[in-house]
Protein backbone atom coordinates (compact mmCIF):
# COMPACT_ATOMS: atom_id res chain seq x y z
CA UNK A 1 0.00 0.00 0.00
CA UNK A 2 2.71 2.13 0.68
CA UNK A 3 4.44 1.67 -2.45
CA UNK A 4 0.66 2.64 -4.38
CA UNK A 5 0.82 5.83 -2.74
CA UNK A 6 4.03 7.21 -3.16
CA UNK A 7 3.72 6.25 -7.03
CA UNK A 8 0.19 7.91 -7.20
CA UNK A 9 1.88 11.11 -5.17
CA UNK A 10 4.74 10.62 -8.15
CA UNK A 11 2.33 10.52 -11.05
CA UNK A 12 0.19 13.28 -9.86
CA UNK A 13 3.23 15.63 -9.26
CA UNK A 14 4.74 14.45 -12.84
CA UNK A 15 1.42 14.90 -14.64
CA UNK A 16 -0.64 17.69 -13.30
CA UNK A 17 -0.03 21.27 -13.47
CA UNK A 18 -0.50 22.58 -9.64
CA UNK A 19 -2.30 24.87 -7.93
CA UNK A 20 -3.08 24.37 -4.60
CA UNK A 21 -5.91 24.07 -2.18
CA UNK A 22 -8.61 26.62 -1.36
CA UNK A 23 -6.16 28.92 -0.56
CA UNK A 24 -4.89 28.46 -4.07
CA UNK A 25 -1.96 30.04 -6.73
CA UNK A 26 -3.80 31.19 -9.40
CA UNK A 27 -1.50 30.44 -12.17
CA UNK A 28 -0.52 26.84 -12.89
CA UNK A 29 3.35 25.99 -12.74
CA UNK A 30 4.82 21.97 -12.68
CA UNK A 31 5.21 20.79 -8.93
CA UNK A 32 3.73 21.25 -5.62
CA UNK A 33 2.31 23.64 -3.63
CA UNK A 34 2.83 25.03 -0.32
CA UNK A 35 0.38 26.91 1.77
CA UNK A 36 0.74 28.75 5.27
CA UNK A 37 -2.43 29.91 6.75
CA UNK A 38 -4.40 30.92 9.67
CA UNK A 39 -7.92 29.32 10.70
CA UNK A 40 -10.94 30.18 12.36
CA UNK A 41 -13.24 26.25 12.42
CA UNK A 42 -16.68 25.38 14.01
CA UNK A 43 -17.27 21.86 13.96
CA UNK A 44 -20.34 20.15 14.95
CA UNK A 45 -19.91 16.15 15.43
CA UNK A 46 -23.04 13.79 14.70
CA UNK A 47 -21.15 10.85 15.32
CA UNK A 48 -18.19 9.72 17.93
CA UNK A 49 -16.27 9.53 14.77
CA UNK A 50 -17.43 12.21 12.43
CA UNK A 51 -18.07 16.14 12.35
CA UNK A 52 -19.46 19.16 10.14
CA UNK A 53 -16.50 21.73 10.08
CA UNK A 54 -17.20 25.31 9.01
CA UNK A 55 -13.70 27.31 8.61
CA UNK A 56 -12.81 30.43 7.28
CA UNK A 57 -9.15 31.09 7.00
CA UNK A 58 -6.39 33.64 5.22
CA UNK A 59 -3.22 32.76 4.26
CA UNK A 60 -0.29 32.94 1.64
CA UNK A 61 0.74 29.79 -0.87
CA UNK A 62 3.32 29.44 -3.22
CA UNK A 63 4.88 26.70 -5.58
CA UNK A 64 7.72 24.92 -4.63
CA UNK A 65 10.81 26.37 -6.27
CA UNK A 66 9.03 29.57 -6.96
CA UNK A 67 9.18 31.78 -3.61
CA UNK A 68 9.43 34.97 -5.00
CA UNK A 69 5.89 34.95 -6.25
CA UNK A 70 3.10 33.95 -3.67
CA UNK A 71 -0.46 35.06 -3.67
CA UNK A 72 -2.07 35.31 -0.88
CA UNK A 73 -6.03 35.72 0.05
CA UNK A 74 -8.91 34.66 1.91
CA UNK A 75 -11.29 31.60 2.12
CA UNK A 76 -13.72 29.87 3.00
CA UNK A 77 -15.15 25.78 3.68
CA UNK A 78 -17.66 23.23 4.70
CA UNK A 79 -16.02 19.65 5.24
CA UNK A 80 -16.86 16.57 6.33
CA UNK A 81 -14.31 15.32 8.70
CA UNK A 82 -13.90 11.35 9.93
CA UNK A 83 -11.63 11.34 12.57
CA UNK A 84 -9.73 7.76 13.34
CA UNK A 85 -9.94 8.13 17.16
CA UNK A 86 -13.25 8.39 18.97
CA UNK A 87 -14.77 11.17 20.75
CA UNK A 88 -11.55 13.33 20.98
CA UNK A 89 -11.72 15.01 17.12
CA UNK A 90 -8.01 15.28 17.68
CA UNK A 91 -5.19 13.09 15.59
CA UNK A 92 -5.21 12.26 12.01
CA UNK A 93 -8.71 12.85 9.86
CA UNK A 94 -9.38 12.97 6.42
CA UNK A 95 -12.10 15.27 5.02
CA UNK A 96 -14.15 15.98 1.65
CA UNK A 97 -14.86 19.82 1.35
CA UNK A 98 -15.87 22.51 -0.51
CA UNK A 99 -14.77 25.97 -0.50
CA UNK A 100 -14.71 29.24 -1.71
CA UNK A 101 -11.98 31.93 -2.00
CA UNK A 102 -10.22 35.25 -2.97
CA UNK A 103 -6.79 35.54 -4.13
CA UNK A 104 -4.49 38.50 -4.74
CA UNK A 105 -1.30 37.36 -7.10
CA UNK A 106 1.16 40.35 -6.94
CA UNK A 107 3.67 40.98 -9.63
CA UNK A 108 7.04 42.37 -8.80
CA UNK A 109 9.98 43.63 -11.12
CA UNK A 110 13.19 44.66 -9.65
CA UNK A 111 12.10 44.01 -5.91
CA UNK A 112 9.27 46.45 -6.29
CA UNK A 113 5.20 45.83 -6.73
CA UNK A 114 4.36 46.40 -10.41
CA UNK A 115 1.20 45.04 -10.42
CA UNK A 116 -1.28 42.32 -9.15
CA UNK A 117 -4.50 40.31 -10.36
CA UNK A 118 -7.51 39.10 -8.63
CA UNK A 119 -9.26 35.75 -8.58
CA UNK A 120 -12.06 33.80 -7.19
CA UNK A 121 -12.15 30.37 -6.87
CA UNK A 122 -14.53 27.29 -6.04
CA UNK A 123 -12.47 24.33 -4.61
CA UNK A 124 -13.99 20.58 -3.57
CA UNK A 125 -10.98 18.63 -2.42
CA UNK A 126 -9.82 15.59 -0.16
CA UNK A 127 -7.48 16.65 2.71
CA UNK A 128 -5.57 14.54 5.13
CA UNK A 129 -4.95 16.22 8.25
CA UNK A 130 -2.90 15.78 11.58
CA UNK A 131 -5.17 18.53 14.16
CA UNK A 132 -2.78 19.29 17.41
CA UNK A 133 -4.14 20.73 20.24
CA UNK A 134 -1.86 23.31 21.90
CA UNK A 135 -4.79 24.45 24.49
CA UNK A 136 -8.78 24.15 24.51
CA UNK A 137 -9.22 26.79 21.21
CA UNK A 138 -5.30 26.89 19.71
CA UNK A 139 -4.61 24.15 16.79
CA UNK A 140 -2.00 23.51 14.38
CA UNK A 141 -2.66 21.93 11.39
CA UNK A 142 -0.37 20.19 8.79
CA UNK A 143 -2.28 18.69 5.82
CA UNK A 144 -1.80 17.15 2.72
CA UNK A 145 -4.92 18.09 0.01
CA UNK A 146 -5.91 16.90 -3.35
CA UNK A 147 -8.26 19.25 -4.77
CA UNK A 148 -9.74 20.57 -8.47
CA UNK A 149 -10.19 24.67 -8.09
CA UNK A 150 -12.04 26.29 -11.09
CA UNK A 151 -10.69 29.97 -11.27
CA UNK A 152 -11.69 33.05 -13.24
CA UNK A 153 -9.81 36.65 -12.64
CA UNK A 154 -12.70 38.18 -15.12
CA UNK A 155 -15.63 38.58 -13.52
CA UNK A 156 -17.83 40.25 -16.19
CA UNK A 157 -20.50 37.34 -16.40
CA UNK A 158 -21.44 35.78 -12.77
CA UNK A 159 -20.70 31.83 -12.55
CA UNK A 160 -19.77 31.49 -16.55
CA UNK A 161 -16.07 30.82 -15.70
CA UNK A 162 -17.06 27.58 -13.96
CA UNK A 163 -17.48 25.81 -17.04
CA UNK A 164 -14.61 28.05 -18.98
CA UNK A 165 -11.98 26.82 -16.31
CA UNK A 166 -10.06 23.76 -16.38
CA UNK A 167 -9.53 21.75 -13.48
CA UNK A 168 -7.04 19.30 -12.34
CA UNK A 169 -6.04 17.39 -9.61
CA UNK A 170 -3.75 19.65 -7.66
CA UNK A 171 -1.97 18.69 -4.58
CA UNK A 172 -0.73 21.44 -1.39
CA UNK A 173 1.16 20.52 1.42
CA UNK A 174 -0.29 23.12 3.78
CA UNK A 175 0.05 24.37 7.67
CA UNK A 176 -2.70 26.07 9.45
CA UNK A 177 -2.83 27.25 13.18
CA UNK A 178 -5.38 29.26 14.76
CA UNK A 179 -8.68 28.92 16.48
CA UNK A 180 -11.20 25.79 16.67
CA UNK A 181 -14.17 24.94 18.80
CA UNK A 182 -15.44 21.69 18.78
CA UNK A 183 -19.65 21.64 19.80
CA UNK A 184 -20.54 17.62 21.35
Amino acid sequence: MKRITILFMFVVILINTIRADVIFHPYPNFGAAISLEGIGSYEFSFTKYNTLNFWGTFGVVTIFGNFKSPAYGTGSAVELRHYFKGDSFEKFNIGLYAGSAYMRHPYFYNGHLTEHDNSVGFVPGFKLTYKHRFNSWLIGEPYVGFSTPWYEDDFSKLFNWIARSTPGVMLTFGIRVGFNKVRF
